[in-house]
């Protein structure tokens, strides 16, 4: 049976980042603390499945980027900007001027990556390894083939060149960043989705414009990077406790979900075989808390957006 050691619930912890290098979503985050100037500490992913150190502290979520701070692991990149926004208020990752900058943001998540991903799959399709293929396969429901991979891959390239050529123009007025002076949520997701076409060969010579504003965004680095194992991470969690939760931690668009309730928690996409099952404990307009009690790191909170994931009773 699991013995946790003392638990400490005042230690200030530095941000823990579960990824893999190659995400485009975990590059996102790597911007944003860069963006920051935070020093974090980097766990190392395993790219395709089993990831047995990172389900055993999420409860079953194996998809990165995750943020850990002690005992609170954060999922999804939306949920991780406020959290570092909660660290470091200035500068600001959320809380933008309007919503125009969410609005690209889920143009960019919704349209433009599974363009992106068809186009740096296709564009690597003879070199991608037969297990990796597997893995995408198994968490999307559908087969990945590499001739009707390679077979879509001009016209994909074609459709991502027009829509290039909408967002030069878009990233070539005053403004050096979507919505403003500053980058917000749109910025860094949008620079992750080409970041992941730069890498599969995409050429942008013909957008001087998205060149200049990937220039800008790259600048920012990725703060400073600590390598840490699995384990060390892993026995973190076990000696902390959950930050505190909001004092009304439930709004009452909750859907009849009750405190303390069994539920289960499933990405809307890609979310095969990642789904999480524990007690809800908090349930806000923009985020969803359940209590896990794991075999390795004993009681954690896993936290989600409401947007994007789906919540039902077990």
């Amino acid at each position: 049976m699991f013995q946790p050691p003392a638990r400490d619930a005042h230690t200030m912890h530095r941000p823990i980042l579960h990824h893999y290098n190659e995400s485009p979503y975990a590059e996102k985050a790597r911007l944003m603390l860069g963006y920051k100037g935070l020093a974090w500490r980097s766990v190392k992913v395993p790219r395709i499945a089993p990831k047995p150190d990172l389900t055993a502290l999420t409860g079953g979520y194996r998809k990165v980027p995750v943020l850990q701070m002690g005992a609170d692991v954060y999922a999804d990149t939306r949920l991780i900007a406020e959290v570092l926004d909660g660290l470091t208020p200035s500068p600001p990752l959320t809380a933008r001027r309007g919503h125009f900058d969410d609005v690209i943001a889920h143009w960019v998540d919704n349209v433009l990556f599974g363009k992106a991903v068809g186009y740096t799959f296709g564009a690597l399709a003879d070199v991608l390894p037969e297990a990796l293929l597997a893995d995408r396969a198994a968490l999307r429901g559908a087969p990945l083939d590499r001739a009707a991979l390679k077979q879509a891959l001009p016209t994909i390239t074609q459709e991502l060149t027009g829509l290039m050529g909408w967002l030069g123009t878009a990233l070539g007025g005053t403004s050096p960043f979507v919505n403003g002076s500053t980058p917000g949520n749109g910025d860094f997701t949008l620079y992750a989705t080409l970041w992941f076409m730069q890498n599969g060969g995409f050429d942008f010579s013909h957008c001087p414009a998205a060149q200049a504003w990937m220039g800008r965004m790259a600048a920012f680095g990725h703060g400073e990077r600590q390598e840490i194992s699995a384990e060390e991470a892993l026995i973190e969690a076990a000696a902390a406790l959950p930050a505190p939760l909001p004092c009304e931690p439930f709004t009452p668009e909750s859907g009849g979900l009750q405190a303390g309730q069994t539920v289960v928690v499933t990405p809307e996409q890609l979310g095969r075989g990642t789904s999480v099952t524990g007690a809800l404990v908090s349930l806000l307009n923009h985020r969803m808390t359940l209590r896990l009690h794991t075999a390795r790191c004993g009681e954690v909170h896993v936290h989600f957006p409401r947007a994007g994931y789906r919540i039902e009773p077990v």
